[in-house]
């Protein structure tokens, strides 16, 4: 344990110089990529010791009682980037990183979608490949593509990309109470300073499908399931003369908003949801997120 506590130290303070010859995260901002919430050092000394306490209670945790570990390991995830790419621009390292597959080694099996993919690409040739621990809906596939995660559906024909360390915690394929058939995708972005008790968060996006054509009945339904009022702001995106409702619950600290809009093959809607201070720092990503939206 001492032997691999140093090499990961070292590893932290003499990170590669390998050059990313792609632009990063392609299609989505850098700006947010700075002001991680622990530094190389502190994020070396927290992997392991996540993993240590990972490997004494992972076996006994709930799917309830993972949702503390997962966001602890995607702050960690979310800093070990933002450190790499301050020094080298990139956020995929080009060599193998020790820390980086340490923490994706758990992220799949603290159910997020997606994960294993990650780990295989990043992993040392050396390590076993993970299999898939989280069953996605029929049609529904994930791939990693250099630094990006495209999320794909090949029978409604949507397809969307994020950044490898954003959090995908959702994917369902479900009939609403509405009595609507809806696909679901939620998605933490990377991680920032709020003005929480904790001081801390990740913000969330959602994108939901329905093959149905009624936008008014579909928008109504989510503007109150996310809890957006009749007093709304309206927001102009820039994406495609698109607009959202935007609302913000002072109780909470929580910033919400929600696009909704209709396309020959049914109606999608976005929403972004933050706390103060972390709204305002990823909110580039729910702009960037709506642009990589694929559809038919």
């Amino acid at each position: 344990m001492k032997k691999l506590l140093i090499s990961i130290i070292s590893f932290a303070f003499c990170i590669s110089t390998a050059s990313a010859s792609e632009v990063p995260q392609k299609g989505y901002s850098t700006n947010t990529l700075k002001e991680p919430l622990f530094d190389s050092a502190q994020v070396a000394l927290e992997s392991v010791r996540i993993n240590n306490w990972l490997n004494s209670n992972y076996s006994k945790m709930s799917y309830e009682q993972m949702k503390g570990p997962r966001e602890h390991l995607y702050y960690l995830i979310d800093s070990h980037v933002k450190n790499y790419y301050l020094a080298e621009k990139a956020i995929l390292p080009k060599e193998h990183d020790v820390i980086l597959e340490q923490l994706f080694l758990w992220s799949e099996r603290l159910g997020v979608y997606g994960g294993s993919k990650v780990y295989n690409a990043i992993k040392s040739p050396k390590s076993t490949a993970l299999p898939s621990f989280m069953k996605l809906p029929e049609h529904v596939s994930i791939s990693m593509d250099n630094d990006l995660l495209n999320i794909s559906e090949d029978a409604e024909g949507w397809s969307v990309t994020i950044p490898y360390y954003f959090m995908i915690w959702g994917v369902n394929d479900f009939e609403a109470t509405n009595g609507e058939r809806t696909q679901l995708i939620a998605i933490s972005t990377g991680a920032s300073k709020d003005k929480s008790e904790i001081g801390r968060s990740h913000a969330t996006l959602m994108l939901l499908y329905s093959p149905g054509d009624d936008i008014s009945a579909f928008r109504k339904y989510w503007t109150q399931q996310i809890g957006i009022g009749k007093d709304a702001e309206k927001k102009s995106l820039g994406v495609e003369n698109r607009h959202s409702y935007y609302s913000y619950d002072p109780a909470l600290i929580l910033h919400k908003e929600l696009v909704v809009w209709k396309e020959a093959g049914g109606t999608y809607a976005v929403a972004y949801l933050g706390n103060d201070g972390t709204y305002q720092w990823n909110r580039h990503h729910f702009i960037d997120f709506l642009r990589s939206l694929k559809t038919k």
